[in-house]
This record gives C-alpha cells, structure tokens and sequence, in this order.
C-alpha cells in the first residue's frame, strides 16, 4: 500500500502543480489562437512629442562704461531658436526676459550700482519673428520677441541691450546682474 499512497501523492502534487500553471496562464494579455503564418496581429506605436525648440542665447552681456553720465549699448547680440514644436500651427514661441534680482550687484559691497530697470533693448529685426523694445525687470518677465506661428526657428543679431546713465556709481569694476529667459508657447 504504501508504493500505491506513494503514487497518488505524486498524482495529487502534479494536479495541484498543473492548477498552479494553468492559473497563472490565466493572467496573460490578449491572448489570441492564430494559424501560422499570421500577419493580423498588430500593435499600435505612440511617440509622444512634448513642445520644445533649441535655443541658443549669449552667455553674457558687457557694457564697456567710459562715462557713467552717458547711456552705454552693448555690442549686437545674437539670438537663435531652432527645432520649434509646438501643439499647433497657430502657436507661437514667445522669448521673454526677467532679472534675477532688483540690482546689479557691484564690486564693493553697498556701493551705489544700477538698477535692474536701467537695461534696455530695441526691437531688434528678426528671422521669422517679431522684435519688441523692453526695458529690464525682476518682479515680471518682458517680451524681447515673439517667433511667427507655425515657424521651425526664428533668429536675431542685432539685439542690442542699453544701459542708462547712473551718475551715482562710485566703484570702477565688474558690476553683475543674472537675467534669465523665458520660451513659452502662446
């Protein structure tokens, strides 16, 4: 008797092993019986593209002050933006400016410097967009250029920057101001 118990334990672990497997096969996805060969079968691929564009902006700007009672423009300052993708053909890019803080920050601690607001630009002539003269600040971002609708790039290299007169500057040396851009779709 014992070889015959011996058996149907074997006869019972295998059922309960083939339970197992069938139920596990039971979790698969869209199974489907097919003749081979079979080309009906098919999967649908999604890249999903999010807006993007490649900018390249200056990594700085100078102003070469001789006279702090007179304006000084910057050299012509190149801006390029390439690649655009946007959700729509009515879309455009829009290029925006704001200063990270109210003032520059000058070589000598509270010594008299600009203001955000002294920096200027003109509206410069643009590749596929619009130029729009601004004047600096750090409590919003200002418009510098909007890129025509549905364009894949849009460029300058004339925008020029000015920095206003400022009698009270008192400390020759590096004067210093982050700005940070802004690209947004509008």
């Amino acid at each position: 008797m014992s070889s015959q118990l011996r058996t149907l334990r074997q006869s019972l672990s295998f059922a309960i092993a083939t339970v197992g497997v069938l139920t596990c096969a039971g979790a698969a996805q869209a199974q489907t019986l097919i003749t081979v060969p079979d080309t009906s079968q098919t999967t649908t691929l999604t890249a999903t593209v999010a807006d993007q564009a490649r900018v390249t902006v200056p990594a700085g700007v100078s102003f070469t002050v001789n006279d702090i009672a007179s304006s000084t423009a910057s050299g012509a300052t190149s801006i390029s933006v390439s690649n655009i993708v946007l959700a729509s053909a009515t879309k455009q890019l829009r290029i925006s400016l704001q200063a990270n803080a109210a003032a520059f920050t000058p070589p000598v601690v509270a010594s008299p410097t600009w203001s955000a607001t002294d920096v200027s630009w003109n509206a410069a002539a643009w590749t596929n967009a619009t130029g729009a003269a601004g004047t600096l600040s750090s409590a919003a971002y200002t418009v510098v250029a909007t890129c025509t609708a549905d364009a894949t790039s849009c460029s300058t290299g004339g925008l020029t920057f000015t920095l206003a007169a400022n009698g009270a500057v008192t400390r020759s040396g590096n004067h210093t101001l982050v700005v940070r851009w802004k690209f947004e779709s509008i």
